[in-house]
């Protein structure tokens, strides 16, 4: 072919090694989301799990240790305000 573009062979491929190895470094990129990407989510799927654990995990416990004598308006406000702080987590996150 007399009009080769310089860098891309007779099928329009990149003959340059660091050319190729940019090509491949996009597609493999494209298909995972990038490192980054990858450790967000995964940081972001830890906080969920946490935060389900305690929305779970606090009232059951707060019921179960609160004395007999103790007023029932008392431990409602404790379990809302605990889910309250829980709901204020999630949404700064």
């Amino acid at each position: 072919m007399a009009a080769e573009i310089e860098g891309l062979g007779e099928l329009g491929r990149n003959t340059d090694p660091a050319r190729q190895g940019q090509d491949r470094n996009d597609r493999a990129e494209g298909r995972s989301g990038g490192a980054r990407h990858r450790n967000r989510r995964l940081l972001a799927t830890i906080l969920n799990t946490l935060l389900v654990l305690g929305a779970v995990l606090g009232p059951a416990l707060t019921v179960q240790v609160v004395p007999a004598a103790f007023p029932v308006w008392a431990t409602a406000g404790t379990i809302a305000a605990q889910l309250a702080m829980l709901v204020l987590v999630a949404k700064s996150v």
